[in-house]
């Protein structure tokens, strides 16, 4: 008796043609990971790296290197922004001085000076010791408030009188002799009058010329400045200040 040949059916196909055996289930697509713009740009930073450095390691120094940049950047701009502010005290005042400034007081006090001058030399000589010395000191005034105003730039620093590495020391120190000066002249005038109290229009320009020292004696700018530089003098603000150009704002003292 012939054996029955059954190979033909160890397959069973599925009506309608569809084999059970060769079933996979469907595989689900991938979520996509949506990225902030902080991982957009490192990502695209990382992609352009060699790939030697496209490690763990080396994105994680990548990361250091980005929040130092950050923050060195916006430290730098914040210490621009203070000293730009802190450097225009000395001709816009600060905001407590309600209007008043050094540079305009101290001008006030060059013009009256010379105006003093003027009716001293008419009055007493021009070879009186006193007008002497008083032009002498209004000429170290001047000068040391000029450098002052102009940043230095018209004169050698290290000519100025009472020059000994600040401008605003100096022109302190000359605003002080000028002072003694106009004070010594201004007495010799009383001499010579004949009612010392009833001196005329030189009697006014002296009267405004202590009125700007009395001004000036009352202004915030040197507090102001003293909390700047202890804003700006420690670490790692010096250093910041340092790498983004900003430079020291003296007091006027």
């Amino acid at each position: 008796m012939a054996n029955a040949d059954f190979s033909q059916n160890d397959k069973q196909t599925a009506p309608g043609g569809f084999d059970a055996g060769s079933y996979r289930e469907k595989t689900k697509p991938e979520q996509t990971v949506r990225l902030t713009p902080r991982q957009q740009k490192l990502a695209a930073l990382e992609a352009k790296l060699p790939a030697a450095l496209s490690t763990r390691a080396a994105a994680l120094a990548l990361s250091v290197v980005v929040m130092l940049a950050a923050f060195f950047g916006f430290g730098s701009a914040k210490l621009r922004g203070k000293y730009n502010t802190a450097r225009q005290w000395f001709t816009a005042g600060v905001a407590a001085d309600n209007g008043y400034n050094l540079s305009e007081e101290l001008t006030t006090r060059e013009n009256t000076a010379a105006n003093i001058l003027t009716t001293a030399s008419n009055t007493l000589g021009a070879d009186s010791a006193e007008v002497l010395a008083a032009q002498t000191a209004l000429n170290d005034f001047s000068a040391c408030l000029q450098a002052v105003q102009n940043g230095g730039k018209s004169q050698s620093l290290t000519s100025l009188p009472y020059y000994q590495g600040s401008t605003m020391h100096a022109l302190y120190q000359a605003d002080q002799a000028l002072g003694t000066a106009i004070d010594q002249l201004y007495a010799k005038l009383q001499e010579q009058a004949a009612d010392p109290m009833k001196m005329g229009a030189v009697q006014g320009q002296y009267g405004q010329f202590n009125s700007a020292a009395t001004i000036i004696g009352t202004l915030q700018y040197n507090t102001a400045v003293y909390e700047y530089q202890k804003d700006v003098g420690g670490f790692p603000a010096s250093v910041l200040g340092a790498l983004s150009g900003v430079k020291e704002v003296e007091p006027f003292a």
